[in-house]
């Protein structure tokens, strides 16, 4: 024990003694091993493959296209397919697709042909997959008999302005399928003018000779209102004599002057309605020589409503060769044709006619009334407001009482404002539309309690005109009016402002961005209004970076960070990076699958390799997934 204790010093002066000749002999350290990040992040996918996490699970799954050992990879994607969550079976379906493996396709096809599916959830999983196999994917489901299902995924593909929508109608229309080419054949019907213009281009092109086409095409521009584009309807190349004439009466109808020239043969050829129809649709836009090219119509003893459709287009054009025949159409015994020269002569007269007009008012003739209205609304005198106000009072035909309306309309005066106020609440939607687009027009204080009515108007399209109106006269009270009228705004108004009011409606498109998607119609209004920023070129970056700063919904936020990865990928990145710092998880999640876009940025791989360590799963397996480039 004694020699024990003894020893203890003596082995620490021994090792003190000896320890600078063991620092000197002793190796240099090991330099530091750099792990490749890809190593980690293959651990961090391969474990998630067990993640209770659905949406974890799904990109784990979809990770393994990166596994060396293809086979055992291929075996975890198999026993993924009876995952009963469609999040986790979409991230199967694109990892068997990047190994180029069929399976895919069952995956797929059978969560569009499952009715317990919406196919707006099942589609995104195709957004990465090429061209040619999303096409023929979606018309081999259309090919299935499952019709219920056909119209929930024609009404998905419209839902939203996809990329590949003309290839898929463009294609589909020309299979040999009939089921596929049917379905997307009643799907033309339903394409919007307004946010789907170039698709439609794109078919009418394509399928310029299909009579089956041009007639759904046809039934697009019948349903539009006057002034949305109709451009596809130039493309048809109908061998069908009566099919072309529609078309070009509708083209002449939505305003192309380019069919003036048809419109007056046409006009000339056609004979009782159809001739009739004709003329009415050439007035928007008939020249002078378009409406003196007419006059061999009226040696064909044309009827009373043809006659007076070709004087009152020779009348507009400022023809004046026919005024001793007017004078004697007026004093015809034959009622039917005394409306054609009260109307002539009114309107080459001008206001020199304005006391006659005022007592043809009052006159036997429903036709002689109407043409009177006419011809006040062109001269539009303010001394004409109290005459049309008693004539509409007393008027029992409708008929005339809209050309009563439309004239009074037309007067740009406060006394005339004044008296529309009475006509707010007519029991004809389309008379109460005239009345609250002229209040509209006017931008008066003393209209303001006329447009408030017509906010409760039972027409969405007579409220719409009221929202106009207080954008155009109260900007203020506007806003409030605006943040309510998302929920019911009808197609194509967002666009229709936005061309008509492109700085004002900045403000307003920011609005239908923050508050839409609330809703069917609110989710409709935000993707018009996506539309009509590009209206907007010079505001369209800042607005959509105001937004980023301002939204804390994760949709609006992720859908602005990939518009901004499209417009400026530069100015984005640090407003990507700062998301998938720090946001909601769903949002940090699609930031950081949009950092691999980010090539050549340091900063951004740094970041990716740091959230390798994350709490959250998700963030992990998103950074892990990125890393490897999926």
């Amino acid at each position: 024990m004694r020699a024990a204790r003894l020893s203890l010093p003596c082995l620490f002066a021994t090792v003190v003694a000896g320890a600078p000749v063991a620092a000197a002999q002793a190796a240099p350290p090991a330099k530091p091993v750099k792990v490749d990040p890809r190593v980690n992040a293959a651990v961090v996918l391969k474990s998630g493959i067990k993640s209770a996490d659905f949406v974890a699970r799904g990109m784990a799954y979809r990770g393994l296209q990166f596994d060396k050992d293809r086979e055992g990879a291929k075996k975890l994607l198999e026993d993924g397919t009876t995952d009963p969550q469609w999040v986790v079976r979409a991230g199967v379906a694109q990892g068997f697709y990047a190994m180029n493996d069929a399976r895919w396709r069952k995956v797929v096809h059978d969560a569009l042909a499952m009715p317990v599916l919406s196919p707006l959830e099942v589609l995104p999983a195709l957004d990465e997959v090429a061209d040619k196999d999303q096409l023929s994917l979606l018309f081999e489901v259309l090919g299935d008999k499952e019709h219920e299902q056909h119209d929930k995924l024609v009404s998905a593909l419209l839902r939203r302005d996809r990329p590949h929508l003309i290839a898929v109608f463009v294609q589909g229309l020309g299979s040999k399928d009939a089921l596929v080419a049917q379905s997307l054949l009643k799907g033309v019907t339903r394409l919007s003018p307004v946010l789907q213009v170039k698709v439609l281009e794109g078919i009418a092109k394509a399928h310029a000779a299909n009579d089956a086409v041009t007639k759904a095409l046809l039934e697009v521009a019948a349903a539009s209102h006057e002034k949305l584009p109709t451009t596809y309807l130039n493309l048809v190349k109908t061998k069908d004599a009566a099919l072309l004439d529609k078309v070009t009466v509708m083209r002449a109808r939505h305003g192309d002057r380019a069919v003036a020239k048809a419109m007056v043969a046409l006009c000339l050829r056609l004979k009782d309605k159809d001739q009739l129809a004709a003329l009415q649709a050439l007035r928007p836009i008939a020249g002078k020589d378009d409406a003196v090219a007419l006059k061999p119509i009226l040696d064909q003893g044309p009827s009373h409503e043809t006659l007076f459709q070709v004087y009152e287009l020779l009348a507009r054009a400022g023809d004046r060769s026919m005024q001793k025949e007017a004078e004697n159409l007026a004093e015809s015994t034959d009622v039917d044709v005394r409306a054609t020269g009260v109307f002539y002569l009114g309107w080459v007269g001008g206001a020199g006619r304005i006391g006659d007009m005022h007592r043809y008012l009052q006159d036997g003739i429903p036709a002689v009334r109407i043409a009177a209205a006419r011809v006040l609304g062109y001269i539009a005198s303010h001394i004409s407001v109290g005459p049309l106000k008693e004539g509409i009072e007393l008027e029992k035909d409708e008929r005339v009482r809209m050309e009563m309306v439309r004239a009074l309309a037309a007067i740009r005066h406060k006394d005339a404002y004044q008296a529309l106020m009475f006509f707010t609440r007519e029991k004809d939607p389309e008379l109460r539309r005239v009345v609250v687009r002229a209040l509209a027009d006017s931008g008066d204080a003393v209209v303001r309690q006329g447009l408030q009515n017509a906010l409760n108007d039972n027409d969405p399209r007579i409220r719409s005109e009221a929202v106009r109106g207080f954008i155009l006269s109260d900007v203020a009270k506007a806003v409030d009016v605006w943040k309510r009228a998302i929920r019911w705004l009808p197609p194509g108004v967002v666009l229709d402002l936005t061309r008509e009011m492109t700085k004002t409606m900045e403000g307003f498109i920011e609005l239908a961005l923050a508050d839409g998607g609330k809703d069917d119609n609110a989710v409709a209004v935000r993707e018009e209004a996506l539309v009509a920023l590009h209206l907007l070129p010079e505001s369209e970056i800042r607005i959509l970076f105001k937004l980023l700063e301002q939204t804390q919904e994760e949709d609006l936020k992720i859908r602005i960070l990939r518009a901004l990865l499209d417009l400026d990928k530069t100015k984005v990145a640090v407003a990507v990076k700062s998301t998938a710092l720090q946001s909601s998880p769903r949002a940090r999640m699609a930031a950081i699958r949009m950092l691999g876009k980010l090539k050549g940025d340091k900063e951004a791989q740094e970041f990716l390799v740091r959230f390798l360590d994350e709490p959250d799963e998700r963030i992990r397996i998103a950074a892990a997934l990125t890393l490897w480039g999926g």
